[in-house]
């Protein structure tokens, strides 16, 4: 992939755009906790026009960005969410800076299933394990560094410097995407004429669809479940502010280190047990980070002394999984719906933002009745319950079940 400039621009125009949305993003809640001074019941409003936009319209984008011209799609989603942004900082009305809000989650809605799509026609099929384990390190070295360079930009200075750093960026982003070269688009192979039979290859798509998406609705439920409440965990179980640090940090720095370590082991091998484009690859890791959430229940269910100790360990491990997980559901839909990308990503994007939006409510109840243990070993439990049926539902047949035998 050394060779392939296409493909390390779309990387470097991934993880400038990356650093961009992260750094307003924060500008937002920033803006929202200090300027409007918003209630509590206001910020949750803020936080549900940041994702229902996006879930409402990701299945059509990635349609578009499938039949479109997807660089220049992309492009547009990133100046406009600039300009969206740029707006809210001047905005003055609760009212407006909700609505804007909703209109940057529907611009930011475009990069991920435009950038699969433009990583699917600038990298070959042996270049891929490799280019979407890198992909990861950015992403996440984007979700870690960017809110902390956001952090200390408005600290120093006030949202604006922020927001130029994060308009330096989107910038940075569309001349790294201006240079990508890629290939006429074309129509989806399993596409049926209208009235025409469903042809196996659609069936075999559609068979293949679901447990993609119950894996990736499954694992962000249940980390989503626990991931804003760790604060509060901390704080009733006893344990000083300064672990939540120490945690994120683990957590950050097992997934980039999986991510480069996979991305090592992929340039001398195109096939990894993580990135081979079947089922397991994505349930391995889901279940072993369940595992991981079983075992800080534990932790927490014990004195401060010992778990002081073993969280971080406990969540650099589960970092790593997460890397793991993220490159094999990149693989996965390359393997089974490179004709629908963009599409596939887009209805992926918004179960899992549904599931963001309720599972921290679920999460709440569960942590304000029976304590912090609780809460981790119920998210543990669900993922179990909801992974183990999928499993259940292949072993019995899962075309008969549910109708899409190819006959």
């Amino acid at each position: 992939m050394t060779q392939n400039r296409n493909a390390l621009r779309v990387l470097a125009g991934d993880g400038f755009s990356a650093f961009g949305a992260w750094i307003d993003f924060l500008a937002i809640l920033t803006l929202a906790a200090w300027q409007f001074q918003v209630s509590p019941l206001q910020m949750a409003a803020v936080s549900a026009a940041g994702l229902l936009p996006g879930i409402l319209a990701g299945p059509a984008l990635g349609r578009w960005c499938d039949r479109g011209d997807t660089r220049q799609i992309l492009q547009g989603s990133i100046a406009l969410r600039l300009l969206a942004t740029g707006a809210i900082l001047f905005c003055q009305d609760y009212l407006l800076f909700v609505l804007l809000v909703g209109l940057r989650s529907v611009f930011a809605s475009v990069a991920a299933p435009a950038i699969n799509v433009l990583a699917l026609r600038v990298t070959g099929l042996d270049e891929r394990p490799r280019f979407y384990a890198l992909l990861n390190v950015i992403n996440n070295s984007a979700k870690v560094l960017a809110p902390a360079l956001g952090t200390v930009s408005s600290s120093l200075a006030s949202e604006a410097l922020a927001l130029m750093l994060s308009a330096a960026c989107s910038a940075a982003a569309l001349l790294a995407f201006a240079g990508v070269r890629v290939v006429a688009a074309v129509p989806p192979a399993d596409a049926a004429a209208p009235g025409s039979p469903t042809p196996p290859a659609a069936v075999a798509s559609a068979a293949s669809l679901l447990p993609l998406l119950w894996v990736a609705a499954t694992c962000a439920f249940f980390v989503f479940m626990v991931n804003n409440l760790v604060p509060l965990v901390l704080q009733r179980a006893g344990f000083d502010k300064s672990l939540l640090g120490v945690l994120v940090s683990s957590s950050g720095a097992g997934n980039i280190l999986s991510g480069l370590w996979l991305a090592r082991r992929a340039a001398a091998s195109a096939v990894t047990s993580s990135t081979a484009g079947r089922l397991a690859g994505m349930l391995v890791p889901a279940l072993c980070q369940a595992a991981g959430f079983a075992a800080i229940a534990l932790l927490l269910w014990q004195q401060p002394a010992q778990p002081a100790l073993l969280l971080p360990l406990t969540f650099f491990a589960i970092g790593i999984f997460s890397a793991r997980l993220a490159i094999a559901m990149n693989v996965y839909v390359a393997t089974h719906h490179a004709a629908r990308m963009g599409q596939v990503w887009g209805l992926v994007g918004s179960w899992q933002s549904a599931m963001i939006l309720l599972a921290p409510l679920l999460g709440a109840v569960v942590l304000g009745r029976w304590g912090p243990s609780a809460l981790f070993a119920f998210a543990a439990g669900s993922a179990g319950v909801s992974l183990g049926l999928l499993l259940l539902l292949r072993r019995l047949g899962w075309r008969q079940i549910r109708g899409l035998q190819a006959g």
